[in-house]
């Protein structure tokens, strides 16, 4: 990237410059060719008080702009073609509204995610699954779209988790290890085996698009502790029990241990879930996007158990069970109404 990169800091502290490169970062990162050294170039440039402030304003910008383009967008989905319109003009309003509606909130995610996702070390891509064994006997299991970083050292024993899922298994000959996901710490058990499964993703709302998230803690075996912020008091999980991190979050509840982290056995799992979050995980394992085109329609519930291998025969299922549509836009995009 060009102009960020020749600009590495401000040279004359003008306000104008300064926000001129927030928003070029921002095209830049949302565009899908930034690189692992543009992330490092952004870091460094961030650095400042100042720089930080414009990259987050002009991120905020970014996800207003979505919402205008939802408000008046969003009708032109819902309707059917009018009489005597041919498919390939209903195709090009779609596209110039709801579409661009959904690349403009895709971009946000992206924007949030791609910083920390480029320079962490463990990642996994579109449909990948990877395992990975620390030292010390400490297994990680990554989803599909992960990011973590881990650092197991005399100074800092912790595993930071970016984006995504991972299940992680601590052996019960170690130390108490630190899990971190944003302001939430997760403590397990000195000398005590575990295993823990994390989800994360982007907040909604303005939130999300300057790094807010929620979070998902299940304990599968032992025992962990859960912090959701400095300052709140902890919750003690035990087997078999999960929390919810969030302006939605739910108390500490029972779980089905078989059903929770289905990935790891090829498997989604859905009982009563909003389309929106089936949508989030399909797009996890499927080359492309999957756009959800009203409120309404992200609410419908699904109950189901799909392949991870074969994404597209999900997506049929899910849209023959709740009576959908869909427009799609070579083999990639999907809109479902």
């Amino acid at each position: 990237m060009s102009e960020p990169n020749q600009q590495h800091t401000a040279t004359n502290g003008d306000d104008h410059s300064v926000r001129r490169q927030a928003h070029a970062w921002v095209v830049h990162l949302t565009s899908g060719t930034a690189t692992q050294d543009d992330a490092q170039a952004l870091a460094a440039w961030r650095s400042t008080p100042e720089h930080d402030a414009a990259f987050r304003a002009a991120a905020g910008l970014w996800r207003r702009a979505g919402d205008a383009l939802a408000s008046t967008a969003g009708p032109a989905i819902a309707r059917e073609a009018p009489r005597g319109m041919t498919r390939r003009r209903m195709l090009g309003r779609v596209a110039a509204g709801g579409v661009a509606t959904a690349s403009i909130a895709a971009a946000g995610a992206t924007l949030v995610l791609r910083l920390p996702t480029l320079r962490a070390a463990y990642r996994t891509g579109i449909g990948e699954i990877r395992t990975v064994t620390l030292p010390a006997g400490i297994r990680i299991e990554l989803d599909a779209e992960t990011a973590l970083d881990a650092q197991l050292d005399d100074m800092r024993q912790a595993i930071v988790l970016h984006a995504g899922s991972a299940a992680v298994t601590v052996p019960a000959t170690r130390a108490p290890l630190t899990m971190v996901v944003g302001e939430v710490r997760l403590i397990t058990e000195p000398s005590e085996p575990a295993e823990v499964v994390i989800r994360c993703r982007p907040r909604g709302g303005l939130s999300g698009w300057v790094g807010g998230q929620d979070v998902d803690v299940a304990c599968l075996f032992g025992r962990v502790t859960v912090v959701a912020a400095p300052g709140i008091p902890a919750t003690r999980l035990a087997a078999g029990q999960e929390v919810e991190i969030g302006p939605d979050a739910r108390s500490p509840h029972a779980i089905d241990v078989a059903a929770t982290a289905a990935w790891r056995r090829g498997l989604l799992v859905f009982r009563d879930t909003p389309l929106s979050q089936v949508v989030d995980d399909l797009n996890r394992y499927r080359p492309g996007r999957i756009v959800v085109a009203s409120s309404a329609t992200a609410a419908r519930r699904v109950t189901g158990v799909f392949h991870l291998a074969r994404p597209e025969e999900a997506l049929g299922s899910i849209r023959t069970a709740l009576a959908l549509s869909e427009v799609r836009f070579g083999d990639r995009l999907v809109v479902l109404r």
